[in-house]
């Protein structure tokens, strides 16, 4: 099929026909156009087209094929090698005798000419003078290299570091000794074999169990367990490795204090590249209420651990976690929030999270309990005494907690709400019965607390509770707070409300899946076996639900966990508001 020619193509045609290829039908080859294309060119540019047989006359082609063909050889005590005129590569074969030189031209030049045989070999020496690859490469001299001598037999070798194994197979094969007995022998020479110096101070360093682990499937000592020695010897994969032995350690106690120093000092070191646009835009809001916040991710305050923002002249920090980057298969493990909560409380700060999906969706509500956290909520203030307290519908309940609390509505079916001017500014909720605290006759679990955006009304709280302790007279009444609102546990609303702090629930999980919703954690509720089966009846429901989640494209994100608070009602009178 004929191709139509470039401008490139013709330069190219011309120079090649007067230097290497000097027949207008192997052009027409080469550049898949016919013979006389390639003659129309030529006469074109004014090139003189050779005589039939496509080649000008260099000499009788016997004498050209009688010649012997130039040998490079050194002079004195130097030594030839080719240096490639591109890379600077110095190959040691300035004849090419091995072909390296051609392999060399072929991997950096690709589809170049390359004399096919002899006799076009010697015709490019006797027409230029060197031969073809010095096109390519520089023919110099260098130093020779020094040779080892074997003190036994004085057999020499350029390979002084006995870094191709040649020496210790010598000494093997014609001397009948290790390494070892030659080196008892010749100790001077231990400076030619860095490698086996290594292994004599391994085998010293694995002799202390701290320093070593032990390969499950074949007992060999090391100081960890490489994916190297996993592949070439056990035809396995690292992870393959870890699923088949889970409890095992794969590094030894040594290198992972060694590791974790190093990651350490690295991460204090390291400077952010990329920030999110979430996490900017929380940061230029914080500005706009009059606080500095810290510029970039700070990294030297958990020494190490990265802080996205911190707020100068407070005790206050802010996590922005997006929701792919802050899943399992990203590394964020089951107590990673946790642990940096602590950490930072442990230090005297207070670190709040904010989630991808609440700043997204739900923004002038995290904006107002910013304000709340920060002390400058310059919202309508109303006394508690001011408003009205009675029983809501759920309607009326539901649309209230999805504009003004964090979690949305919940399933409750008591909810009390407070009015001011019969404008609803609060809302209260109860649930006489909860499943998961195996709750006992005359227990209820306080379940949402929330007051419209942009009203402080003090003492609401209070107030609330009261009317709905003096309507069921309730033995107990439990709450949950999340840790990553609440950071102090003996001191918040609930202990002020007179709750006492009973326990703390681990942190639990919510599944995300960015091909169904961007912007949303699934609450694990719904991924129960039960659940699964009823939406998708053909999976195999002997595998575990992380298994099955996994499977359809679900991943877990981790929350801080719940403190839970309980008030128990010693009166039997009813509390006069």
């Amino acid at each position: 099929m004929k191709t139509k020619l470039t401008p490139e193509d013709v330069v190219s045609i011309i120079e090649l026909y007067q230097t290497k290829i000097p027949s207008t039908h192997k052009l027409g080859v080469k550049f898949k156009v016919g013979h006389k294309k390639i003659s129309q060119i030529l006469k074109e540019n004014n090139i003189v087209i050779n005589k039939k047989g496509g080649q000008t006359q260099d000499g009788n082609s016997h004498n050209i094929e009688s010649t012997k063909s130039k040998k490079y050889t050194p002079l004195g005590t130097q030594e030839l090698v080719a240096q490639c005129k591109k890379t600077n590569v110095i190959l040691k074969d300035p004849n090419n005798l091995s072909g390296k030189l051609t392999k060399h031209i072929i991997d950096l030049y690709g589809d170049v000419w390359i004399p096919s045989n002899t006799y076009q070999r010697k015709k490019y020496e006797h027409r230029n003078g060197k031969k073809w690859f010095e096109e390519y490469f520089n023919i110099i001299e260098i130093d020779k290299q020094p040779n080892r001598s074997c003190k036994l037999c004085g057999w020499e070798t350029t390979d002084i570091g006995n870094k191709t194994g040649c020496f210790e197979n010598h000494i093997s094969n014609f001397h009948n000794q290790t390494l070892t007995e030659y080196l008892t022998t010749f100790p001077n020479d231990i400076i030619y074999h860095s490698s086996y110096v290594n292994n004599v101070e391994t085998s010293k360093l694995l002799s202390k169990d701290e320093n070593y682990v032990i390969c499950k499937m074949c007992g060999e000592k090391m100081k960890s367990i490489t994916n190297t020695h996993l592949k070439n010897k056990h035809n396995i994969t690292t992870l393959e490795y870890k699923l088949k032995y889970p409890n095992e350690k794969i590094v030894s106690t040594t290198i992972s204090k060694k590791l974790s120093e190093l990651v350490k000092n690295t991460n204090i070191n390291m400077t952010p590249t990329w920030t999110s646009k979430g996490e900017m835009e929380i940061k230029e809001f914080i500005e706009s209420l009059g606080f500095i916040v810290s510029k970039g991710k700070n990294r030297k305050l958990l020494e190490g651990k990265e802080i996205d923002l911190i707020i100068e002249g407070s005790n206050i920090c802010i996590e922005y976690n997006g929701l792919y980057y802050h899943t399992e298969k990203m590394g964020k493990t089951s107590t990673y929030h946790l642990n940096k909560t602590i950490d930072c409380n442990q230090i005297g700060y207070k670190l709040y999270h904010i989630y991808e999906d609440e700043w997204k969706t739900n923004k002038m509500l995290v904006k107002s309990k910013l304000k709340h956290l920060l002390k400058v909520n310059d919202g309508i203030r109303i006394g508690g005494r001011n408003v009205v307290i009675k029983k809501i519908n759920t309607e009326d309940k539901s649309h209230f907690l999805k504009n003004n609390h964090i979690q949305g509505t919940d399933k409750t079916k008591i909810a009390y709400g407070a009015y001011h001017n019969d404008v609803l500014v609060g809302v209260m909720t109860f649930n006489e019965k909860r499943n998961m605290t195996k709750n006992s006759d005359g227990e209820f679990e306080l379940s949402r607390y929330a007051t419209k955006q942009n009203y402080m009304v003090m003492g609401l709280a209070s107030k609330m509770l009261k009317r709905f302790i003096n309507d069921y007279n309730p033995k107990t009444i439990i709450s949950f707070a999340d840790r990553r609102w609440t950071i102090d546990g003996d001191n918040n609303l609930y202990t002020n409300l007179g709750f006492s702090l009973v326990s703390i629930t681990k942190p639990t999980y919510y599944y995300y899946n960015s091909k169904i919703s961007r912007y949303k954690r699934f609450h694990k509720f719904g991924f129960g076996k039960n659940n699964l089966k009823k939406r998708f009846p053909n999976l195999d429901y002997t595998k575990t639900e992380k298994e099955l989640t996994e499977e359809l494209g679900y991943d877990r994100i981790w929350d801080c966990g719940l403190f839970k608070y309980q008030l128990n009602i010693r009166k039997s009178n009813k509390i006069v508001i």
